[in-house]
């Protein structure tokens, strides 16, 4: 219960006292009559408390105690408290009232900058509210088809993969600009295993001696449609190793991977 209610209360309480005639009656200068009613024109403003003497209110409020309490304890109760309350309502009247800033009467360059501040913000809520009317408004400038509109969605994808997935599609966008192509395998032309046998036939009366293999090739053509420089080479040794299987030549290497040599073998021996 708030303290207006309680108020009301004891006002009530004292009100039914008072026309019983058990209730405190008050004589002071400017008032006279029941302490609920002076209450009561108080805080309606009805009557000016400034002419209403607090020690005299005291003093009557007292004898009314001394004569009631051992009958009508409660009663009496309720008078402190309406008492209370008056005597709280003169102190507002007696105490000077606080000075705040904004009571402070201000010069007249504060004045002409606070009307030009509330000017300023005028102009900018009337710029703000030209703009906004200036936009497209439905039923004005957009007008409606009754058809239902799709809503569109921003959809951001997520990039997830590795190290290989991105290989493989940078190679896929390297292979969008290139043209297919069927490896077609060229022929190499190689010194023929005949010409090489018949090579080692002619240089045999000239093979008493050991010789390294490098120096049997002949000499290597040149050309588009000539032979590989390697297949001298290969070709000798193989055209040589049929002719030591047959026995028309001998062969030797000191260690592996050392030079192979070749001489011809006596036929007598």
């Amino acid at each position: 219960m708030s303290t207006e209610d309680a108020t009301e209360l004891d006002l009530a309480a004292a009100a039914e006292a008072g026309a019983d005639g058990d209730g405190l009656t008050l004589d002071l200068d400017g008032f006279e009559g029941p302490l609920d009613l002076l209450l009561h024109l108080a805080r309606m403003q009805k009557v000016d408390l400034a002419r209403i003497s607090l020690s005299a209110l005291c003093d009557q409020y007292l004898l009314y105690i001394e004569a009631a309490k051992a009958q009508q304890i409660e009663l009496a109760g309720d008078y402190l408290v309406m008492a209370a309350w008056l005597s709280l309502l003169k102190s507002r009247l007696l105490l000077p009232k606080p000075v705040r800033d904004d009571d402070l009467p201000l010069t007249e360059a504060e004045l002409a900058a606070a009307l030009a501040r509330k000017l300023g913000r005028l102009e900018a809520a009337r710029a703000a509210a030209a703009a906004l009317n200036a936009l497209p408004q439905l039923g004005r400038d957009v007008f409606l088809t009754g058809a239902p509109r799709d809503v569109a969605v921003e959809r951001r994808p997520e990039w997830t993969g590795d190290l290989v997935d991105l290989l493989k599609a940078y190679g896929a966008q390297r292979m969008k600009g290139l043209k297919k192509r069927a490896y077609a395998a060229r022929p190499r032309k190689a010194y023929a295993l005949d010409a090489a046998r018949t090579r080692l036939e002619t240089l045999m009366p000239d093979l008493r001696d050991w010789r390294p293999i490098e120096s049997l090739p002949p000499k290597a053509e040149r050309g588009a449609d000539a032979p590989e420089p390697a297949s001298y080479l290969a070709s000798v040794f193989g055209a040589a190793l049929e002719l030591v299987r047959d026995g028309r030549l001998e062969a030797r290497q000191d260690a592996p991977f050392d030079a192979l040599y070749l001489r011809a073998r006596d036929q007598d021996a």
